[in-house]
């Protein structure tokens, strides 16, 4: 009985399909889709794109602000505060993918993204 169960289940195993790699495609490019087809198959969210995003802003405002202190003035301050808006902004786009929240669930609640905050202060508030 054992056995049989065994058996079936390495047949099964052994039909079963396996990525084409022959297709005219780089190496990075097939890890990529295999990586997000077992992502969505995992029921996991892929944010890896806004972190690197975010990454670079909160850099760029780092500087910014360096900038800023040696040489103050109403531009400068600004670039940095547009900035950090742009920061904020990813932050939330990342949590709304992160909660999984589809434009449907959000139409009620904004019709565009720059509408973040009040989409995220009514959904936590």
């Amino acid at each position: 009985m054992e056995v049989t169960k065994w058996r079936d289940g390495l047949v099964k195993a052994a039909n079963l399909s396996g990525w084409d790699c022959n297709v005219n495609r780089t190496e990075l490019e097939i890890v990529e889709e295999i990586a997000m087809d077992v992502l969505q198959k995992l029921n996991r969210v892929d944010v890896s794109d806004l972190d690197h995003q975010i990454t670079k802003y909160e850099q760029l405002a780092e500087l910014q602000n360096q900038y800023f202190q040696t040489i103050p003035n109403l531009e400068n301050c600004q670039n940095h505060q547009a900035t950090v808006k742009r920061i904020n902004e990813l932050k939330m786009e990342r949590s709304i993918r992160l909660l999984r929240l589809t434009p449907d669930m959000l139409s009620h609640m904004g019709n565009s993204r720059t509408n973040s905050n009040d989409i995220f202060s009514n959904i936590f508030n």
